[in-house]
């Protein structure tokens, strides 16, 4: 009975990740569920190692065979993340822009701690997103602000603010059509103008659809990028939604994959289980190239925040 029990678990474990793992190859993530077990992915290769590992022990080909087979396709799919593309160089000389991206989370209260983590970045450009009356209120009154004479902002409640800072002009091209507040600007950085969009995609637990929606915005202004394009943000998709791969098949490359750091975490940071999912992203398109990225903590927020340093390319 014991050696029965095992068996079942073996092949619900394998069927299951199967199930994952075949939804991945077809390119649909189409229900809430699916769209959170997805973003748990590569996590599913270990009891898949578990599953290899006893039907070896016990000498059983056919299962040894079927878990072999889809931990396989797991480690295929994580593939451009061990190993991504090499990006080309940035122009000779060019000075670049350094972007940081933060969402505030509605409810912190410990906004008036993030304006020193701004003061000590002094980033050329920062991006807010759930950005709230309150939140409104404390940073424009702070000393940082100061440093950003130029800004398009849009305060709503709960998560549908948004806001981008620069310390060089910008030009507002308008709002994007996604579920929360999105800023399409122009920034005339250094080296020339840069298209900076600063995306807060919806979560797929909120609205699947709308969440589909905001990636298919997204994968437009990668096919359309006829300049340096970064978008930045808190993307609510990962490496291991299908749909966030096909933003970055319409021509966008991720900062942090490039930079060799595609495993790493940004979300949740304010709970028990420590961070087990990328959903704050910078992406360039259009001629444009991250040099360097990296993480930061924020006071008060459930994500960490994003800082990356753009420069264009030939």
């Amino acid at each position: 009975m014991g050696s029965m029990l095992v068996d079942l678990g073996c092949w619900l474990a394998v069927g299951a990740t199967g199930v994952v793992a075949g939804t991945q190859a077809l390119g649909w993530s189409g229900t809430r569920v699916l769209a959170a077990v997805h973003a748990l992915t590569p996590y599913l290769a270990i009891p898949i190692v578990v599953v290899v590992v006893v039907a070896l022990w016990r000498r059983q080909l056919v299962l040894t065979t079927a878990a072999t087979a889809v931990g396989v396709g797991i480690a295929a799919l994580g593939t451009p993340l061990a190993f991504p593309d090499q990006q080309a160089p940035p122009i000779l000389g060019s000075v670049g822009l350094d972007v940081v991206s933060i969402n505030l989370w509605y409810q912190n209260e410990r906004v008036d701690e993030i304006t020193d983590v701004l003061a000590e970045l002094d980033a050329d450009v920062v991006v807010f997103s759930e950005y709230t009356p309150d939140h409104q209120s404390v940073l424009t009154a702070s000393a940082v602000a100061a440093r950003y004479p130029h800004r398009v902002e849009r305060n709503g409640d709960r998560p549908t603010g948004v806001a981008v800072w620069s310390r060089w002009p910008l030009s507002d091209n308008g709002v994007l059509a996604t579920y929360h507040s999105s800023y399409d600007v122009t920034v005339a950085g250094p080296d020339g103008d840069v298209r900076v969009v600063a995306m807060h995609m919806v979560t797929p637990f909120d609205d699947v659809g709308g969440w589909q929606r905001d990636l298919a915005i997204a994968r437009t202004i990668g096919r359309t990028a006829d300049g340096p394009t970064l978008l930045i943000g808190d993307l609510n998709s990962s490496y291991w939604h299908p749909g966030f791969r096909q933003v970055l098949d319409a021509g966008f490359v991720d900062a942090h994959a490039a930079a060799g750091s595609g495993f790493s975490t940004s979300w949740p940071i304010d709970r028990i289980v420590p961070a087990f999912v990328r959903l704050d992203h910078a992406l360039t398109a259009g001629g444009l190239v991250s040099t360097a990225v990296a993480d930061l903590d924020v006071p008060g927020s459930d994500h960490r925040g994003v800082l990356v340093s753009v420069a264009p390319t030939r």
